[in-house]
């Protein structure tokens, strides 16, 4: 994931401006002459009728072009009027330059700025990622007596006796097998009810009897 590409706010722009303008404070007392802007600051209302008269008072054309930069650092629009001033004069199309490179300058080291900290908030967010990702990892992995790890499964496959189905079977078929019953009339075998011992006697007496009916209704003519 690449970053967006920086952009500056106004907010941004206006800080960039007023930091040009203190940058070349020196340059700009020396070569501008605060009067000869006076009518158009206050057509754009950057400057007041008192403004022009507080600069006014001031006993040098260096200390009256200070205070003009004072009330223009006040006001987001103070630069760019001054700018406007100065190519209507036609006199300093110089200062047009150097202030134009100044904030050029400063531009590009707010963006400059702003793109690094961008830049660091990804390289962040994606160090987070992959902590997450690797504790989210770890917390999935189990370790066997033997010590190997392995990564665990939501459901087992293998049961805890490790016995298959038919394993199983054999060993309860085996349980049961090993244990040897009486059968009826052994020793410790229980008696059988009175009904079943005379169905066993008379069985045990004849029994073909007990199919000569079946038989001569089968073969009766119908």
């Amino acid at each position: 994931m690449e970053p967006t590409a920086p952009s500056l706010t106004e907010e941004d722009l206006t800080e960039v401006k007023k930091d040009a303008l203190e940058n070349l404070r020196v340059y700009l007392c020396e070569k501008i002459i605060a009067e000869r802007h006076f009518d158009h600051l206050r057509a754009k209302k950057i400057l007041s009728r008192e403004d022009t008269e507080e600069i006014s008072c001031r006993t040098s054309s260096r200390k009256r072009a200070g205070k003009l930069l004072d009330y223009l650092q006040e006001n987001p629009k103070g630069l760019d009027t001054l700018v406007e001033s100065i190519r209507r004069e036609k006199t300093q199309n110089f200062l047009i330059q150097k202030i134009t490179d100044e904030v050029l300058k400063l531009r590009n080291i707010k963006l400059e700025h702003l793109k690094d900290g961008a830049t660091n908030n990804l390289s962040r967010s994606n160090s987070d990622e992959s902590n997450f990702s690797e504790k989210l990892r770890a917390s999935t992995v189990v370790y066997h007596p033997e010590g190997e790890s392995s990564t665990a499964p939501f459901f087992s496959t293998n049961s805890s006796l490790n016995l298959p189905v038919l394993e199983v079977g054999r060993t309860e078929n085996t349980i049961f097998s090993s244990t040897t019953l009486p059968r009826p009339g052994d020793p410790g075998a229980p008696p059988l009810p009175p009904e079943l011992q005379l169905e066993e006697g008379g069985t045990c007496g004849n029994s073909s009897e007990m199919f000569l009916p079946l038989r001569s209704r089968a073969l009766s003519p119908q």
